[in-house]
């Protein structure tokens, strides 16, 4: 295939499809959506010596419009088109507005053929987007326009291994710059390289209230040099991990670990992933259902002192994880913004429906680096506190409030000031 995409193969095989089987079955779907979201960046800092801090307050609009076509009970082709363009404070910094429609995407390309193997393997082709567990693996193949989009040009077979167990395998191919993209202005770097990945997901619900997940991603990144953004040696290495989910009622857990061994030139790749929380639901405060939670994140980062790098490889999870704010804080480190590694983070939280149209989060997290290779002499990075007010305004329109406020520690320069993020948002769905 070349450099052709597997979506473009999909679309392909929908099209022929659609000829081979005709109209008598066919059954169209079609909607779309509207996010508008108004945000406010100030003083976050980041991790280059001598830096300016993240300064800004912009405005993103993205539509996206969808439609699907069932070719059959079992064969169906669904596509979306998606455009975002945003508009900037020229005095805040970042003085370069975007085009309304300058590109173009489209986001969601692909086939599902379903109940192949006498009903025990289902596929899916071509563009798609993949959302596994917390999103500490697998979540976003396109990190570098933020949550624009998440898409994986990817194949993904889904099989049925008996009762309560199935596996999900996986190939995986990514463009830095995406060759479907319509656009009339320079186009939008995705990644900061060319990027494919094969590998199974795997989900066993056999044990009583207690979810179970097992997966292996091998990864290759194939690093180009692009302006602004800098060259990185090519690396390949493999992520191997479990996670168990129980919940009982009033008390629920969270506990996923994960190794990576690879190599990038003459580095060894040695990294680790630690997530761990407890939740408990005391019969309390009425309908506002309260759920207290604790917990701690784990990131191994890189000892300057061996001849390895153990430092964890953020694999597809360059999202804002429990941050908005400190995703930004990733520029400048290996793998740019929301590039997270290195990092300690125990937190507590409350979680609450203060009326039955709204729900609001609250967390706080004192973060460390694992390794002391920021641009201060230290390894606090900061105490952070969150708070999300979601609101759901009619059936299709919902919005949220977002404040996150960052005492930066000594693990960033002397001097850098208090942080915050602040964003409005509204989304309508047709």
């Amino acid at each position: 295939m070349g450099k052709k995409t597997v979506s473009m193969v999909a679309g392909a095989l929908a099209l022929s499809m659609g000829m081979g089987t005709g109209a008598a079955t066919a059954d169209w779907d079609w909607g779309g959506d509207l996010r508008v979201r108004v945000t406010d960046l100030m003083d976050i800092p980041i991790s280059v010596r001598g830096a300016d801090p993240v300064d800004q307050l912009f405005n993103r609009n993205r539509t996206r419009l969808w439609a699907s076509y069932a070719f059959s009970e079992d064969v169906s082709f669904t596509g979306r088109l998606m455009n975002e363009f945003r508009f900037y404070d020229k005095g805040r910094g970042y003085t370069r507005d975007h085009d309304p429609l300058g590109e173009i995407v489209p986001d969601l390309l692909y086939v599902d053929i379903n109940n192949l193997a006498e009903g025990r393997v289902d596929l899916r082709l071509g563009r798609q987007e993949l959302i596994y567990g917390t999103g500490n693996i697998l979540l976003n193949g396109t990190p570098r326009d933020g949550s624009r989009s998440l898409f994986y040009n990817a194949i993904k077979a889904s099989v049925d291994l008996g009762p309560a167990h199935s596996v999900d395998l996986l190939a995986i191919y990514n463009e830095a710059k995406d060759s479907l993209t319509i656009n009339r202005e320079p186009q939008l770097t995705l990644i900061e390289h060319d990027e494919a990945a094969a590998g199974v997901y795997g989900r066993y619900a056999g044990v009583e209230d207690t979810p179970l997940e097992y997966y292996w991603i091998y990864k290759q990144e194939k690093n180009r040099s692009y302006a602004r953004l800098g060259t990185r040696a090519d690396a390949d290495f493999h992520t191997v991990g479990v996670r168990a989910a129980p919940d009982r009622g009033q008390w629920a857990a969270n506990l996923e670990l994960a190794l990576q061994r690879g190599s990038q030139e003459d580095d060894d790749l040695k990294g680790e992933l630690l997530d761990a929380s407890v939740t408990f639901r005391p019969d309390i405060w009425g309908d506002t259902r309260p759920a207290f939670t604790a917990g701690y994140y784990y990131l191994s980062g890189n000892d300057a002192g061996t001849d390895n790098n153990e430092g964890w490889r953020p694999v597809f999870s360059r999202w804002p994880q429990f941050s908005e704010l400190y995703a930004y804080g990733f520029i400048g480190s290996e793998f740019g913004v929301a590039g997270w590694s290195n990092l300690k983070a125990p937190f507590v939280g409350l979680d609450m429906k203060p009326s039955p149209r709204t729900s609001l989060k609250l967390r706080y997290h004192r973060m460390y680096a694992d390794e002391k290779d920021g641009p201060g002499n230290g390894d606090l990075r900061g105490d952070l506190l969150t708070a999300v007010l979601g609101v759901n305004l009619a059936e299709n329109v919902r919005g949220h409030l977002w404040a996150e406020f960052l005492d930066p520690g000594d693990y960033h320069e002397r001097g850098a000031g208090d942080a915050h993020f602040l964003r409005a948002n509204i989304e309508y769905s047709f």
